[in-house]
């Protein structure tokens, strides 16, 4: 067995294909190699884009890749070396994935897909620890956060951290609206800086400004949007 299934050693990536293309593969690449800092990976591999559309596209049909990297050798708690090991495993997945294409933001998110529900904040402050801003192997805090989200039938969970300001949704970024401003949760507040997010910045980082959000700024928006790298971005609010 493994360092990541012993220790949660390691962290994932989710990449999505849409019609034989890996339309967020610049910024999963980015992620990756984000995370292999954090875990002070020392890789002997690119993780680059060749990298990963050579995975992804090895597999025939879209859907879902899940690369697991974790750190390689032996150890206990304090690994014996940090060289990374990685394995993928697949699933199909059909539905609709959304991303704004033109230069006018605003517009563009007028076209994304309506997917409203009820929400609520999750009880459990999450720590800000920079481990957590990656999809840690180790992901116990929101498997708990899901079962309570099935519990109280919620539709859309918001994660609060320990300073009581709205960092993420449980499975999504999140982008608010509010008249012609955007706002997403600042990014050194503890959430993912998922692929999708980090799309938005990339492209649309002049529209877009970082502040900490609060259940009052999501009751008071225009509309609310999550941002996922499944679906890419749909309308919540």
């Amino acid at each position: 067995m493994n360092r990541g299934f012993l220790y949660g050693d390691g962290f994932f990536e989710s990449i999505r294909i849409v019609n034989g293309s890996v339309p967020l593969i610049q910024t999963h690449g980015d992620r990756i190699n984000y995370a292999f800092e954090i875990y002070k990976f020392e890789p002997t591999f690119l993780a680059d884009e060749e990298f990963l559309r050579g995975i992804a596209l090895s597999y025939k049909s879209d859907g879902i890749v899940r690369i697991n990297f974790f750190r390689d050798g032996g150890g206990k708690y304090l690994p014996e070396c940090n060289e990374v090991a990685f394995d993928h495993s697949f699933r199909e997945y059909s539905q609709p994935f959304f991303l704004p294409t033109s230069l006018d933001l605003e517009a563009d998110l007028k076209k994304a897909p309506l997917a409203k529900g009820k929400l609520a904040i999750y009880p459990e402050p999450k720590p800000i620890v920079p481990w957590m801003t990656v999809k840690s192997l180790s992901s116990i805090y929101y498997v708990i956060a899901a079962k309570y989200k099935q519990e109280q039938e919620l539709d859309y969970l918001l994660i609060e951290n320990t300073k009581g300001h709205i960092c993420e949704e449980l499975i999504s970024n999140l982008l608010i609206q509010k008249g012609e401003d955007f706002f997403i949760p600042s990014l050194k507040s503890g959430g993912v800086n998922g692929a999708t997010q980090r799309f938005l910045l990339r492209n649309y980082g002049f529209a877009i400004t970082e502040k900490n959000i609060t259940m009052n700024d999501i009751e008071e928006a225009d509309a609310v949007y999550s941002c996922k790298g499944s679906t890419g971005i749909s309308r919540v609010i």
